[in-house]
């Protein structure tokens, strides 16, 4: 599927290097001495925001009933990575799958709980590594809540929502290079209809710690 989502991105930069880019798929080695499994833990505080202006930084966390955290563990799985050459250049995204169990504590009510796995492509090849490990991560997958979250209505008062959705998970990650299993995450954990379930949903943004092992 995500291999699916790359490739128009992938064949324009295959035409704009002159056919100079290629793709493979590497499945994970149990063998090898890359860590299969990463562990999170991480709380996201609820926006009003849709996801152009958290983009831009205008952030508005709401302090009003629609308003509240979002504690989440995940488990994810490194699934293996792409080979990519561009240009004479190897570059090596990593495909992981994350489960995530969230519970949702609200301003105004109860706790509840939210269910999201995903498809994600992880980039670290950054020259300033030596400095800060560093990682993007961004993928595609769904998105399932016990209840209707209150910004969702809140944001879209006279539409029905849905309690399924497309999950957008967007993650940065940042390490001392002595210690790179110990990663700091910053986050944003966005959830849509997308024109499917139904039309727009909730942006939350988010801090946490991620364990590769």
């Amino acid at each position: 599927m995500l291999r699916a989502l790359l490739a128009p991105a992938l064949l324009g930069l295959s035409i704009l290097a002159g056919n100079a880019a290629s793709l493979c798929f590497v499945p994970h080695d149990p063998e090898g001495d890359r860590r299969a499994w990463a562990f999170e833990v991480g709380v996201a505080f609820i926006t009003s925001n849709n996801i152009s202006e958290i983009f831009s930084g205008n952030i508005d966390i709401d302090d009003g009933p629609a308003g509240g955290e979002i504690y989440s563990i995940t488990a994810a799985r490194r699934l293996g990575e792409f080979k990519l050459n561009l240009w004479g250049h190897e570059l090596t995204p990593q495909l992981e799958a994350p489960f995530t169990l969230e519970i949702v504590d609200e301003n105004s009510r109860a706790m509840f709980w939210d269910v999201n796995a995903s498809l994600v492509v992880r980039f670290e090849q950054f020259p300033w590594n030596h400095v800060v490990k560093t990682t993007i991560a961004t993928g595609v997958g769904l998105s399932y809540s016990s209840n209707i979250y209150r910004m969702d209505i809140q944001r879209h008062p006279l539409d029905d929502r849905s309690h399924l959705k497309f999950n957008w998970p967007i993650q940065l990650t940042l390490a001392l290079p002595a210690y790179p299993d110990h990663q700091l995450s910053l986050y944003v954990a966005h959830q849509s209809g997308g024109h499917v379930f139904d039309t727009g949903g909730i942006n939350s943004l988010g801090i946490g710690y991620r364990f590769d092992f």
